[in-house]
Formats: C-alpha cells, sequence, structure tokens
C-alpha cells in the first residue's frame, strides 16, 4: 500500500513539474454516441497520459505511467522519462511490462549519453523473443559508443540471425565494426564458433594474405559461406600484388647522411635476399646527391618503381618533378597531406608516437596527465602532437612544462609536481616554531600520469628524480614515454634508474622475434646505433609493404605486421604504425600485451 501512494505521489510530481497546466481531457455523453467503425486506437501526449494514470489505480495506472515515459521520449523529454520510470520500475511485476520498463529506461539514458548507465538497464531487460531484436540492437549502439566494436559486430550478427530480411543491411554494418577490430582481439576469437566466425575468419584473409592467395582465398570464402564480399574487397580480385621488375631506391648514399642511408639500404637487402629467389625484382640504388630534374623526370623510362628519398625537403622538390604514373613509396611524409594515386608515404614521425600514447593513457582512463619535454623542436613537436590528440579526445588541456639543461630537471619536475609549494609550507612552519619539522614534502594529488618527451640520457636523470618527488603517502605516479626515451645501449645501471619507465617503441627493438634475422644483424653491424637500427627495420618493411600497397590503400583497416610495428594506411596513402609497449622491470625490458 504504501508503495502505491509512493508511485500516486510520484506522478503528482512529475504532472505539476512537466507542465504547470495539464491539458483538459474532454467527456462527451454516452447516450449521444452513435455506433462508428473501428478507428486505431487514439496515441495521447504524455500530460494526457498522466492526467489518466492519477484517475486511475492498480495496472491499469501502471500501463498509462508506461505510456507516458513512452511519450516523453517521443517528445525529446528523455528527463521527464526517467522520471517517470524511477518509481514506476520497482512496482512492475509482469515481465513484458518490467521489459518495457527497462528497456525504455535503458534507451532514454543512451539518448542523453550515459552509455554505462544505459547498459546496466539493458542487462535487466529479459531474452524473451518479443523484445530481444530491439535489445540487440541497443546493445549494438551501447558497444559502439564505449568502443567496443566487437562486441557490437556480435550483437549485430545475432540480430541478423533473427531477421533474415535485414541481413544484407546488418552485414554492412557488422563488417564495419571488424575493420575497427584490432588484431589481437580477432585472434583471440578466431577459433570461437559463433555467428562472428565467418566475418573473423574474412577479416584474417584480407589483413594477413597478399598476391594470388589473398584473390584465391576471398572467393574460397564466398563459396564456404554464402555470403557477399563487402564492396571495399572486390578490388582486391582484380588488383596486381606481384612485385615490381625494376626497381629504383633513392637515398642519400653520400654526404652527412650516408649512415642513415646505408641502414635503410642494409634492411631494403635483408628484405630482398630473405624473400623468395624466384620473384627478386631489379634494385638500383642511386645516390639522391646525384639527382637533377632531367633525371627525375625520366626515371619512368628505367623504373616500374620509385622508393624514397629520405628527407623531407628532397620530397617536397622531387615529388613534382617525377612523372604521375610512376609509383613512388616515400620514406617520409609531406607537412600537408594530399590523396593522389600511386604516391605512398611512409615515415617514422615521433609526433605518430605522441599521439599514439595520448590514445593508450586515455583509454586506460587516465585524466589528468601532466607533459615534461626537454627544451629541443623534436620534443616540442611530440608535446603539441600529444596535446592536440589528447583535447580531441574531449580531454582538458594537460598540464605541461619543458627543461633546458640537467640542472632546470629537479626545479621543472618540482614545479610539475607542485612540490615547492609544500617544502614553503614546511618552512614557513619552521620559522614560527623556530625548530626542525619533520615532514614529507607532499606532491599535488590531481596527478594520475606522467608523459615524458626526452632523450633516454635525460629521462635515465629525470625518472629518479621524479620518483624522489612523489610523497611516500601518496601512491605512485605512472611514467609513459615515447622510443626515444629507450636505448638498447644502456647498461644495468642506466636500466636501475629507468625502472616502472613504460615506453612505446618498435617490436624490432623490443622483443626476441626474427631471432635470425636479429643475430644476423648483430653479427653484420655490431656497431649499429638505435637509430641506424630502427632505420634497417624501415628498410625491411619497406621493401616487403611493396606489394601490399594498393591493397592497402583500397581496404581501410588493412594491416600488415612488420619490424617496425602494425601498419595500416590513412585516406592520404599515409603508412601509420601501431607500436607495442614495453616497461624496465628488474633492470630488463619487457614487452607487454595490449589491452
Amino acid at each position: 500500500m504504501s508503495r502505491m501512494r509512493t508511485l500516486i505521489y510520484a506522478i503528482a510530481v512529475i504532472a505539476l513539474s512537466a507542465c504547470s497546466s495539464a491539458p483538459k481531457v474532454s467527456r462527451t455523453d454516452s447516450t449521444s454516441i452513435r455506433p462508428q467503425p473501428q478507428q486505431a486506437p487514439i496515441i495521447l501526449n504524455a500530460q494526457q497520459y498522466l492526467q489518466q494514470a492519477r484517475l486511475s489505480v492498480g495496472d491499469k495506472q501502471k500501463s498509462l505511467l508506461l505510456n507516458a515515459a513512452q511519450a516523453f521520449r517521443q517528445e525529446q523529454d528523455c528527463t521527464s522519462a526517467l522520471k517517470v520510470l524511477k518509481p514506476l520500475l520497482p512496482a512492475l511485476q509482469e515481465q513484458g511490462l518490467l521489459d518495457q520498463g527497462h528497456f525504455l529506461q535503458a534507451r532514454c539514458l543512451t539518448d542523453l549519453g550515459h552509455w554505462s548507465l544505459a547498459r546496466s538497464s539493458l542487462q535487466q531487460v529479459s531474452q524473451n523473443l518479443h523484445i530481444l531484436p530491439k535489445r540487440l540492437e541497443l546493445a549494438a549502439e551501447l558497444a559502439e559508443h564505449l568502443g567496443e566494436h566487437y562486441a557490437a559486430a556480435g550483437h549485430l550478427a545475432d540480430l541478423a540471425s533473427l531477421q533474415p530480411d535485414r541481413q544484407q543491411a546488418l552485414n554492412k554494418t557488422i563488417w564495419k565494426f571488424i575493420q575497427q577490430t584490432p588484431d589481437d582481439v580477432l585472434r583471440t576469437s578466431a577459433s570461437r564458433q559463433t555467428a562472428l566466425h565467418p566475418w573473423v575468419q574474412l577479416a584474417g584473409i584480407s589483413r594477413t594474405q597478399s598476391g594470388e592467395s589473398l584473390a584465391t582465398q576471398l572467393m574460397d570464402w564466398q563459396n564456404r559461406y554464402g555470403l557477399e564480399l563487402p564492396e571495399e574487397l572486390h578490388p582486391l580480385l582484380a588488383l596486381s600484388t606481384g612485385l615490381p621488375k625494376r626497381i629504383g631506391i633513392i637515398l642519400p648514399l653520400s654526404g652527412r647522411l650516408a649512415n642513415q642511408g646505408e641502414a635503410l639500404k642494409d634492411g631494403i637487402l635483408a628484405a630482398y635476399f630473405t624473400g623468395a629467389q624466384s620473384a627478386r625484382p631489379e634494385l638500383h640504388f642511386i645516390d639522391s646527391l646525384t639527382l637533377d630534374n632531367q633525371s627525375l623526370a625520366t626515371l619512368d623510362l628505367q623504373y616500374d618503381f620509385i622508393v624514397g628519398p629520405l628527407l623531407k625537403e628532397n620530397l617536397d622538390a622531387f615529388l613534382p618533378q617525377l612523372p604521375a604514373q610512376l609509383p613512388i613509396l616515400a620514406l617520409n611524409r609531406l607537412d600537408q597531406p594530399s590523396s593522389q594515386q600511386n604516391r605512398y608515404f611512409y615515415s617514422l614521425a615521433p609526433e605518430d608516437e605522441a599521439e599514439q600514447l595520448a590514445s593508450i593513457l586515455a583509454q586506460k582512463g587516465y585524466k589528468t596527465p601532466l607533459v615534461v619535454n626537454a627544451d629541443r623542436p623534436v620534443f616540442e613537436r611530440m608535446t603539441s602532437s600529444f596535446t592536440t590528440k589528447w583535447q580531441a579526445l574531449n580531454q582538458p588541456e594537460p598540464r605541461q612544462v619543458s627543461f633546458t639543461d640537467n640542472k632546470s630537471m629537479r626545479a621543472a619536475m618540482e614545479s610539475l609536481l607542485d612540490v615547492n609549494h609544500s617544502k614553503q609550507r614546511i618552512g614557513t612552519v619552521e620559522k614560527l616554531v623556530k625548530q626542525e619539522v619533520h615532514a614529507f614534502a607532499r606532491n599535488r594529488r590531481d596527478v594520475d600520469v606522467i608523459v615524458v618527451f626526452a632523450s633516454a640520457a635525460q629521462t635515465e636523470l629525470l625518472n629518479p628524480i621524479i620518483e624522489s618527488s612523489i610523497s611516500p603517502f601518496a601512491q605512485m605516479v605512472p611514467v609513459y614515454a615515447s622510443s626515444r626515451s629507450f636505448s638498447q645501449e644502456l647498461g644495468s645501471n642506466s636500466l636501475r634508474d629507468l625502472r616502472h619507465l613504460t615506453f612505446v617503441d618498435m617490436p624490432w627493438m623490443l622483443s626476441d622475434e626474427n631471432n635470425q634475422l636479429r643475430e644476423l644483424s648483430r653479427q653484420l653491424w655490431p656497431q649499429r646505433n638505435d637509430g641506424q637500427s630502427r632505420l634497417f627495420a624501415m628498410g625491411y618493411d619497406a621493401y616487403n609493404l611493396l606489394p601490399n600497397l594498393a591493397q592497402m590503400a583500397s581496404v581501410p583497416h588493412m594491416t600488415r605486421s612488420g619490424l617496425t610495428g602494425s601498419l595500416s594506411m590513412d585516406e592520404f596513402n599515409q603508412l601509420r604504425r601501431s607500436l607495442p609497449l614495453g616497461r624496465v622491470e628488474q633492470e630488463k625490458v619487457i614487452r607487454l600485451a595490449m589491452d
């Protein structure tokens, strides 16, 4: 009885708050009504349903309140709908009405952007067939909002099995979500026999196969599952995926950048000699310092494909001079990207690492990063890229400080962590009591992660300063960095100073995969530094990517695993790298599994 009084009171409150004067419901004398043909039920607005609910009792009242909540949502007033549902849902007992109520609550919470609350409400909806299609559709929408693309695809695949007439349209969306699913998630689910199994198989084929094998496996997939191949994969059936016969490779082989050019050349040759002998093309290495406009304009007469140049200024100068029909994989990229056929761009840009760090930290739920960078152009660019990406993820601008030399590091970090103010307060107390105060300087507590953009030597000095600046009463603040904070040349003492540091880097620098190639590289080039090792890996990947560039440009989210990372191509034909994380623990580097 008390629950019913609460419900009636809630009705009155909602009716008064939603509208100052409810519309009158007209009544007609039943003796004046003449028999009429059967008509569609009259649909009332939310206030009219509320008015009728106040005059009703029992199950009829609950049904009218549910109609009022639905009407509020149709009138784009989800706040009022949720106010009606809050006292109503505990009073509902019949499963069908409960399902309607919880679904409507989830729908309104979704409309208001409360994704997690909406999911909790949707989980209260039963699996009964009368509401299951709507439940699956909303579950897919919520999963998409929460970035769970594989789960979204799974919900839609289940929906397609319930509604075969919608299968063709749903399959397009399923494939879109599968394309947005990372490789590691797909690998984990590849053996599961679910409604998504055909699409997981298709993703594996399109992302890993090349050449004639790709076209054959795509046609086999169609025959095996009886499904239509997504439109964007159709070009893969006709694309030529073999290696060019004559490749011209433009590198700085003399002058100040000769060492970098030689490292790239060695990587290309390593890939060349580890590939199939029967498919080896002709390679011609060209010193970029020897090229002029006339020789550039005639390159198409000598070569089927060009790799290089390395320097951005050479790219800006060479690209307009090259024949338009000559494909090129430039080893850098333009400041102002534009999509051009036969033009592909591959760069180890440090700004990309900064952007990936921003995405990783946002995915991990960090909210208040503090960014510290060395006062050098490359690290300033990385800080700018991190900040831009962080704000693009709907996060506030991060706090940032830079240092110019080793002496200014501690002052910069204490300023960043607001330790100076704590020390000043301790000093003030000491003066007041005229004796030493035994207290710890306390760092600011609104810091949940520190991002460092500095060299390996600078980070080696910086990391212990960060640790010593953290109050012993506070939780340790994690430190993230780019690949420039790590070097394979570091000894055990240096690694001890970098303990707990987490950083992004290419697989070639983090793991012992490709042991044979790694051992060969160490034997042939024992004095090679980190930068040259990364360029070697870039040359190796550049050669191996040549048969796949047209495919990657045609199929969004197609990835290729390489020494430099998991590679995909954006809308401007720029190759983008997804890098793994490494962490310094126990005086060694361990590669972390991605979430």
